[in-house]
């Protein structure tokens, strides 16, 4: 089946340009020539970037619908009241106007952002002399990090799982800026591309990781978020060996064990709530920054007097999630995520305050996963005491203080990794992804059997040329 790409070719024929007003970088149909002005610079390569990261915080992406909004509702972890907009998502119904227009622009929004590294890419090599320190292998180790990142965000979202058909027809991974129609690959093949890109970055930053670290920290990607991914990566294909391999990378390295430490209590018990580290930042490899959040979220985690556009699991949904009856109640992630607005319970993760030190942000990579990674990997070692281990490491991180026990069976251990993705990500659109991935034939908290119907979201109706999905 081939694809065409015709937003993406509207993209791929357009260039960067400032914008003086808010320094936002956008691909725009201009002339390759303002493309070569804009490369002849450092500062041009860095504001390229920038635009990237800025293009992944708005509302259409990581700002909410690839988080707390479309993707979550996929994971059933809300109950929505009648009338709410996403009503028809959490019925998997994708044909539905609503559903179908956030979708669409989700596809078209991050094959924007590959067009934009592209276009990066095909420039950051040819005057190696504007570079000043490593900067240049920083730059092109970023943006080949991004590019393998954003295609296995699609690849999870618009293709079969790996382990229900890896021959399956997928996604085009691009990797040029040009007019041409680049093919549709296989699940395996798009992959193989992906772990290439990122392992390919991941040399790249290794040897800048100071700079990394010091110049961009989690709001960009770094040689350990880079790891992170591939880790991701790797699990998808269901190469555990790898993916233990890149999640102790992470786990184990100095820099994270002393700069992204487990959250305390000192940060979530603060008298005055707007200093609350509810998302448990300081852990996130991996996070953007959405601008004037409040606008966007009060309306769904706040009182605002319209109860039909409330996200939020219920009581008795949050209870079940967090083990409540089972003496898990000290959990901070069950104590500080949901809490009261006036008479009515509310999510609370993406509370905003006013002035409040942990506003504007959202999680893209946790800490955490790779523990979980890690744990399933050993699991199919049969190493349960190991993966038992990185399980009651976050757990005690979490106050609570009931470890699980090393006898426990491969199965009981991996169903309490799937306890643990479903308290630790609630609101962050991960969840879904961990049923396709384990091919779950029912979503808990839906009616709707789950096969690639749920699992595979369509493509755009004018993306696809001939035929339908095979």
């Amino acid at each position: 089946m081939k694809i065409r790409f015709i937003r993406y070719l509207f993209f791929a024929w357009a260039i960067l340009v400032l914008n003086a007003c808010d320094d936002y970088f956008d691909v725009r149909p201009k002339s390759q020539v303002l493309a070569e002005h804009l490369f002849e610079t450092e500062q041009g390569f860095e504001d390229q970037l920038i635009g990237v990261y800025k293009r992944l915080s708005s509302t259409s992406l990581y700002g909410q619908e690839m988080t707390y909004g479309f993707m979550e509702i996929l994971s059933q972890n809300y109950d929505l009241a009648t009338g709410n907009p996403y009503e028809e998502a959490g019925r998997y119904n994708y044909e539905n106007t609503s559903m179908k227009s956030i979708i669409d622009q989700i596809w078209a929004e991050m094959y924007a952002a590959i067009a934009n590294v592209n276009v990066m890419l095909q420039y950051v090599d040819n005057d190696l002399s504007i570079f000043s320190d490593n900067n240049h292998d920083l730059y092109k180790g970023e943006a080949l990090g991004l590019r393998g990142f954003l295609h296995l965000e699609l690849l999870r979202m618009f293709a079969p799982a790996y382990t229900s058909n890896p021959s399956a027809p997928a996604i085009p991974y691009v990797t040029e800026y040009s007019p041409s129609v680049t093919p549709q690959s296989t699940v395996e093949e798009v992959l193989d591309y992906i772990i290439r890109d990122l392992e390919d970055a991941e040399a790249l930053l290794q040897p800048v990781e100071g700079i990394t670290t010091l110049t961009h920290s989690s709001y960009r990607l770094t040689y350990m978020s880079v790891n992170a991914i591939l880790a991701r990566a790797y699990q998808w294909k269901g190469d555990m060996e790898n993916a233990l391999r890149c999640a102790r990378a992470v786990i184990n390295d100095p820099f994270v064990q002393n700069n992204y430490r487990w959250v305390d209590g000192s940060y979530l018990n603060n008298t005055e709530k707007a200093y609350w580290d509810r998302l448990f930042s300081m852990e996130l490899l991996f996070r953007l920054n959405v601008s004037n959040m409040d606008e966007n979220t009060n309306v769904y985690f706040r009182n605002t007097g319209d109860a039909t556009q409330k996200l939020s699991p219920s009581s008795e949904k949050w209870n079940d999630i967090y083990e409540f009856t089972s003496g898990y109640g000290t959990d901070w992630r069950y104590s500080k995520h949901w809490e009261y607005d006036g008479n009515d319970p509310y999510f609370a993760k993406y509370w905003q305050y006013n002035g409040g030190r942990y506003n504007d942000q959202v999680p893209v990579v946790r800490k955490s996963e790779m523990y979980y990674i890690a744990a399933e990997a050993l699991v199919s070692k049969d190493s349960i005491a190991q993966a038992v281990a990185y399980l009651n490491e976050v757990r005690t991180n979490r106050n609570i203080s009931n470890p699980l026990q090393e006898n426990l069976s491969a199965a009981d251990v991996q169903n309490e990794i799937y306890k643990e993705y479903r308290k630790e990500m609630v609101g962050e659109g991960q969840l879904f992804f961990y049923y396709k991935r384990m091919g779950y034939t029912s979503i808990p908290g839906s009616a709707v059997s789950a096969s690639d119907n749920v699992y595979v979201l369509p493509m755009p109706d004018n993306e696809i040329e001939f035929g339908n999905r095979q």
